[in-house]
């Protein structure tokens, strides 16, 4: 019974928030790409989500980061909260296995100081397609994912961050199964 309350939690949290959205056109802007660069990241010894991993993890990928139509200006301060979609491809690998990664990820990010200082977080799904390395079994292709980060902008067009990013399948393909926790770091340039 737990396991099929699951979904339409979910599906019930996405209508909520796609509402919301949709119900603000006076605050909706254009959908615009904002940057893209790459990305290195491993995982940890303890894990912040999650059991404790079996395997160590390397991953390196690119990410676009789109702007979404929706912001917020927060009263007359320089800070303003937006949102956005992170899209990423790369590779993970551990125990000698490899795996193309995938994600999506909506996400809300509150920016401040004139676009100097940027903090995210944000939740979509993961694709595998090898999702075994060696005695970890995620369970499945798709996964739930989970981000957050911080990001700083030194230049007009460069930017670099720390990111920490969660990868799970919710008990969706068993209790079993293991998911992953990793930390990024990102550069890139800035539209």
């Amino acid at each position: 019974m737990r396991y099929h309350q699951r979904p339409r939690l979910l599906h019930l949290i996405v209508t909520l928030w796609l509402s919301t959205m949709i119900c603000t056109p006076s605050l909706a802007g254009d959908i615009a790409l904002l940057s893209i660069g790459p990305r290195i990241g491993f995982s940890g010894g303890s894990p912040v989500l999650g059991i404790r991993q079996t395997e160590s993890f390397r991953m390196a990928d690119i990410a676009a980061v789109f702007t979404l139509p929706w912001s917020w200006p927060l009263g007359g301060s320089a800070w303003s909260l937006n949102t956005r979609l992170t899209a990423s491809a790369g590779l993970l690998e551990a125990a000698g296995d490899s795996s193309l990664m995938m994600a999506v990820l909506p996400d809300l990010a509150l920016s401040g100081w004139k676009g100097l200082v940027t903090f995210d977080i944000g939740v979509g799904a993961g694709f595998f397609s090898d999702y075994k390395f060696g005695v970890q079994d995620f369970g499945g292709p798709v996964q739930l994912a989970a981000t957050m980060g911080v990001r700083v902008n030194p230049f007009s067009h460069a930017y670099t961050g720390f990111r920490f990013q969660h990868f799970s399948d919710a008990t969706i393909y068993g209790s079993d199964s293991l998911g992953i926790d990793l930390y990024i770091v990102e550069l890139g340039y800035r539209f």
